[in-house]
């Protein structure tokens, strides 16, 4: 991690020092600069209004990457534009926010709405489109940067190379503000982003990604944990990596599946005059591990761990896409956006009560597993007598 971390350092600066040569600033004035690595927006409880802590690049003497580091600056306000003006007189130096990665919203603003709080991000011509959007399970959004005291790291750094590696657990949904724009636009798919919080082991504090926050409109309706989070990933086809938990025939867990591919279709029909949502998926994996030394003795061959590994991931795909109908009535699988393309006559009649349609859906799921290899061996290990 830290040496993702100080790659991407290694070229922002590169990039700084480009930025230096095309004419845009001189030396002297990229040297008088802070550059934005990530933001954390909370409610500023006292006065009523915002408070927006600011994570910094500190490039001051100069461009050598050993001499670069990080600072904080927080400042309340009524608007994150009037609040982000501010920080220069502050600072006394231009603030570039064109390197920011990360936006972390505390629940209490994920809940009030977003768009007070975003739209000027999205808008302004200095700010990036791809920053990964969070929100805190923490009481504060900038807890989780103020990190960067105990790890001497840049934490916004981090956590956008967490998200670029999220493929290979499916705990979280990969969110970049202008895809949360889109779902906030898009009549039948609703809007997620994935959950932060700071996980605290042996003394030693770390950011950790887990979970969904789910959200009606722009305003967060509820979460999702992270085993839900995976297999609400399946049902948007999105799942890339991961591991499946297998029990053996008592309902012991005793193998460990590795995702390897996946892929899910989605199918509305009319099933008896009634709108259906047909989900199947297809996933390939590989057995890492048999924690038993039974190995695939009697009943346990690699076709009846596949049977009974689908059956699970139909039933978990079903239960979590029931959850998130019966407790908050946000369509975050896209069914609408299915509709809407593939039964357009049908999308009219629907589109204006489609909350109401889509928490009544009835939806079927099949799931098939593949056990394409068994690592490095199939032989399990035997005890000796």
């Amino acid at each position: 991690m830290k040496k993702s971390v100080s790659k991407i350092l290694s070229a922002l600066l590169s990039a700084a020092m480009l930025i230096s040569l095309s004419g845009c600033w001189n030396y002297s004035e990229i040297d008088d600069m802070s550059i934005v690595a990530g933001v954390a927006i909370d409610k500023n409880k006292k006065e009523g209004n915002l408070q927006l802590t600011v994570e910094m690049v500190d490039t001051q003497g100069g461009m050598q990457q050993s001499q670069a580091s990080f600072k904080m600056m927080s400042l309340t306000g009524n608007t994150i534009f009037d609040i982000a003006r501010n920080m220069i007189s502050v600072t006394g130096k231009k603030l570039l926010w064109s390197h920011a990665r990360v936006i972390i919203l505390s629940e209490e603003v994920a809940r009030e709405g977003l768009i007070k709080v975003i739209d000027w991000y999205s808008r302004d011509t200095e700010t990036r489109a791809d920053v990964f959007l969070f929100v805190s399970s923490e009481k504060n959004a900038r807890e989780v940067l103020n990190l960067n005291s105990e790890t001497k790291t840049i934490i916004s750094y981090e956590l956008a190379q967490m998200m670029n590696d999220e493929t290979f657990t499916s705990t979280a949904p990969v969110v970049q503000i202008w895809d949360f724009i889109d779902k906030l636009e898009t009549l039948g798919n609703s809007a997620v982003a994935p959950l932060i919080d700071i996980n605290d082991k042996n003394g030693q504090k770390n950011e950790r990604v887990n979970g969904t926050a789910v959200f009606v409109g722009d305003r967060m309706a509820g979460k999702l944990d992270g085993e839900e989070t995976k297999y609400s990933l399946f049902a948007k086809d999105k799942i890339k990596g991961g591991v499946l938990e297998v029990k053996n025939a008592k309902g012991i867990p005793t193998y460990s599946l590795e995702i390897l591919s996946s892929r899910t279709k989605v199918k509305p029909k009319w099933v008896d005059g009634r709108l259906e949502m047909q989900i199947h998926t297809v996933t390939h994996t590989g057995l890492d591990e048999v924690m038993s030394a039974e190995g695939f003795a009697g009943d346990e061959s690699i076709q009846a761990i596949e049977k009974r590994a689908g059956e699970a991931l139909q039933q978990k795909i079903l239960s979590v896409i029931r959850k998130v109908q019966q407790e908050y009535h946000a369509d975050i699988f896209g069914f609408g956006e299915v509709i809407h393309e593939e039964m357009p006559k049908a999308w009219r009649g629907l589109k204006e009560k489609w909350p109401e349609e889509f928490t009544g859906l009835n939806v079927k799921v099949s799931s098939e597993i593949i056990i394409k290899s068994t690592a490095k061996t199939s032989r399990t290990i035997k005890l000796g007598d």
